[in-house]
């Protein structure tokens, strides 16, 4: 075999292993287009919620729910007693009821004991307080033992039955109170009746004296 025979061998191989690496190479990029083109597509789902705090507002009314406003320690609302003095022996009664407002959660009242700037007069005087039924009228029937209608609950004091004596609480006195409940959204009033009465061995010197007494009502929300 001729060197000219042996040299077209050899370029035709170089030829054919030419055409083998072009091959090869297209596939290589053949193959990695693929993947490309195999690349998972993405997508994302949202949710949202949007929360309001609850609100729980009271208010406060002395003429049996004609008409309601926000007291405050600056400005309590003055309970409707009878007009004139207190005398020993005296007795009076006046309503304050107690709702929440429109939108209101529930919740609870706790009565706390009076503050007073006069100790010798208030301690000269009692009180009581009973939580009454609508449609009853504050007044002595709702202390009376077996009082029809019954009073709900005392808050202060008791009526006194089966040879007890009526129990009240000097204006003074700091006792822990029992709580009630308030309904929601404004609905049925917590009607509280006061009673307060001038103790018969009052002081001749308390005469023409003045004393004020301040009940706060605390409200809590029952959640």
């Amino acid at each position: 075999m001729t060197r000219r025979s042996h040299a077209r061998r050899a370029e035709d191989r170089r030829r054919r292993f030419a055409r083998i690496r072009a091959i090869l190479a297209g596939g290589l990029v053949l193959g990695v287009g693929g993947s490309l083109t195999m690349a998972a597509w993405a997508d994302s789902e949202f949710g949202q919620a949007t929360f309001t705090a609850s609100r729980f507002d009271t208010e406060s009314s002395i003429n049996s729910g004609t008409s309601w406003a926000d007291s405050t320690a600056a400005a309590p609302l003055s309970f409707a007693f009878p007009a004139g003095g207190m005398s020993p022996t005296t007795v009076k009664y006046a309503p304050f009821w107690v709702r929440t407002k429109a939108l209101s959660l529930d919740g609870t009242l706790a009565l706390q004991p009076p503050t007073n700037g006069n100790a010798a007069l208030a301690g000269a005087m009692r009180y009581r307080v009973v939580r009454y039924p609508v449609g009853a009228t504050c007044g002595a029937a709702l202390f009376q033992a077996g009082a029809n209608p019954a009073p709900t609950s005392f808050i202060v004091g008791t009526a006194g039955a089966a040879g007890s004596a009526a129990t009240s609480v000097a204006l003074t006195n700091a006792v822990a109170l029992p709580t009630t409940s308030v309904a929601a959204n404004q609905g049925a009033a917590t009607q509280f009746c006061f009673e307060v009465s001038m103790n018969s061995d009052a002081a001749n010197e308390l005469q023409g004296q003045s004393v004020t007494a301040v009940w706060e009502v605390k409200a809590s929300s029952s959640s």
